[in-house]
């Protein structure tokens, strides 16, 4: 069974401010899997990894990440359409 975390949570465990998380969701960089209840699964917080990694780590700005993970996206969709394929 998925675990969900609040948007509280996910902030804690990336020691960020809870307004983070909610600008990924309002940029759209991020959509929570249960929208509703703005709850995240495992694969939302390995994208919220991620994105404070591009900023912080690699200093990526604001209009570069989506982009970014545009591509990041279309990787893992071909990956899997090969894999398919096999």
């Amino acid at each position: 069974m998925s675990r969900f975390y609040k948007v509280e949570e996910v902030a804690k465990l990336f020691g960020v401010k809870g307004e983070v998380i909610f600008n990924f969701v309002r940029r759209e960089w991020i959509r929570p899997c249960a929208h509703a209840t703005q709850e995240f699964d495992s694969e939302d917080i390995a994208r919220v990894k991620l994105i404070l990694e591009l900023i912080e780590d690699f200093g990526v700005n604001d209009e570069s990440v989506p982009i970014i993970l545009h591509l990041i996206d279309q990787l893992h969709s071909l990956h899997l359409e090969i894999k398919n394929l096999r």
